[in-house]
């Protein structure tokens, strides 16, 4: 149920309140106006009966009411018209949620402006003059218009000033809506980042210290020297992921007193650690390196992952080839040959990489955050990954779920 302003679900109390009020006012004013005329008397209850209707019903309310007026018009009591009773019904009429209703309640407050004039020019006066009676009109028409028109003005100033609150809370909600989608959208760039930084650290370590704890276990008994140099690698890759992890945890606590983030002085120690790992490296380098701390960056985090994913998936007996051009923007070609699959085995020939993709995942999201383009797959019976970031590049958002980065072209992909 809702009331004629508009409210949803009126209070038991209001309703009870103007039903109270109304039927109080009916049997008091009845009984009073009777003694002028029954049907003022009835009508003056009738006014009190649409008092007690305005929260449930405004179209009883207005039949009731146009009753009561019609009653006075008969009986000759006009004057009742400027009821204060009526006043209330109207200010009902104009606070209306309804464009309808609103127009409705001015138009009756119109009509009967106009009843009240015209019928009081029209009683006999055998002494009064011309002028007299217009003037009687007029005034009293005007006391009509304003018991009736400023009631109804009354009720829409409330009406108006009901919108404007509301406009207000809406607004108020629709600015916290956002700023919650906000949050919630930084918070998933951040657990993006955080787990993007903990792939990259812990997947290039560990393929590090795998492989060069396999190379020790071998010269233990074949070359103990090649041991000992592969302890010291795993060793040195360790040191160097802690460093890493104390940065990421760093960076978590307070940005501002997170160390550098790495760049393109760390791509050496990369370089190196892949080089003593058994890899045959060959690096190439075009222009003059793009110092900004976005593309520094996003290069060492995509060779290194590049070299991890070499150094998991790829034939290591022939070499990986690294270029990286500067002359227009960055770009990074890293390519490996693959692995040949076992004889027999599905497919024949070379082995993609296979694993979960959060790697790859990982690549072309970073890519996408510098504004650039990340393509990786196969190419004759080698895996190449291009990265290509434009100079000067603007901060992209990472793409969602919903909208992806340019995905990797593989069936399997490396975790």
């Amino acid at each position: 149920m809702t009331d004629v302003w508009g409210d949803e679900r009126p209070s038991r109390r209001q309703v009870l309140l103007d039903v109270s009020v109304g039927l109080v006012l009916a049997a008091l004013l009845g009984p009073l106006h009777a003694t002028i005329g029954v049907a003022a008397g009835i009508a003056a209850a009738l006014v009190g009966v649409a008092l007690a209707l305005r929260r449930l019903s405004w179209q009883a309310m207005s039949v009731v009411a146009i009753g009561a007026a019609v009653l006075q018009v008969a009986s000759g009591q006009v004057a009742y018209l400027a009821d204060p009773g009526y006043a209330v019904l109207f200010f009902t009429l104009g606070a209306h949620r309804s464009r309808g209703v609103r127009r409705w309640g001015l138009a009756c407050a119109a009509v009967a402006t106009v009843v009240a004039g015209t019928f009081m020019s029209f009683q006999p006066r055998p002494s009064a003059t011309a002028l007299t009676t217009v003037a009687l009109s007029a005034g009293f028409a005007a006391l009509t218009a304003v018991v009736a028109g400023g009631g109804w003005v009354a009720g829409f100033v409330r009406w108006q000033n009901r919108q404007g609150v509301q406009a207000r809370v809406d607004a108020q909600l629709e600015a916290a809506e956002r700023r919650r989608l906000s949050d919630l959208y930084d918070v998933e760039q951040e657990r993006r980042r955080i787990a993007a930084d903990m792939h990259d650290v812990v997947a290039h370590s560990w393929a590090v210290v795998a492989a060069q704890s396999d190379g020790a276990r071998y010269g233990l008994s074949h070359d103990p020297a090649g041991a000992e140099r592969a302890l010291e690698v795993i060793g040195e890759t360790a040191r160097a992921a802690i460093t890493d992890l104390r940065t990421i945890v760093a960076q978590l606590r307070d940005p501002a007193l997170a160390p550098s983030t790495p760049g393109f002085a760390q791509q050496s120690e990369v370089i190196d650690r892949m080089r003593t790992s058994g890899m045959d490296l060959r690096v190439e380098e075009h222009g003059e390196r793009d110092e900004s701390p976005l593309v520094a960056l996003t290069a060492h985090r995509l060779l290194a992952e590049s070299l991890t994913n070499a150094l998991k998936h790829g034939d290591l007996r022939a070499p990986v080839r690294v270029e990286q051009d500067w002359t227009d923007g960055y770009r990074l070609t890293v390519t490996n040959r693959l692995r040949d699959q076992p004889p027999g085995s599905a497919g024949g020939g070379a082995a993609l990489p296979t694993g979960t993709g959060h790697g790859l995942v990982g690549m072309a999201e970073r890519t996408t955050v510098a504004g650039g383009t990340f393509r990786a797959g196969p190419e004759g019976g080698s895996w190449v990954v291009r990265v290509q970031v434009p100079r000067n590049p603007v901060v992209a958002p990472s793409p969602t779920d919903d909208e992806p980065a340019d995905a990797p072209r593989a069936d399997g992909v490396d975790p």
